[in-house]
């Protein structure tokens, strides 16, 4: 093969690698927030589950900044503003459990 087939050959088997199914939705900063930081309390048992429970996007927000017992309040300097949305976007989002 050629140099320049080689180097085709090489950039398309890139291009594959970082295609994703079309079904997969990409995992924004605010999924990624959650999975790090919240998971380790609120699928652990030690805070209440806050998935699937059909609260509004600002309902997480309030609560994310001014904490609620004992939820410590998150400041910007702990999530900021644009990734505080899209965990509150993704929470509210969560299909509602039925009890």
């Amino acid at each position: 093969m050629t140099s320049k087939m080689t180097s085709t050959w090489g950039l398309a088997a890139l291009a594959l690698a970082w295609v994703q199914p079309a079904t997969a939705q990409p995992v924004n900063a605010g999924q990624q927030f959650y999975q790090k930081v919240c998971a380790k309390c609120h699928e652990a048992g030690i805070g209440p589950v806050i998935t699937g429970r059909g609260l509004p996007e600002i309902t997480y927000i309030t609560i994310a900044r001014n904490g609620n017992r004992a939820m410590p309040a998150f400041r910007v300097t702990d999530i900021d503003d644009a990734t505080l949305q899209q965990l509150a976007a993704y929470l509210a989002s969560t299909p509602v459990k039925n009890p």
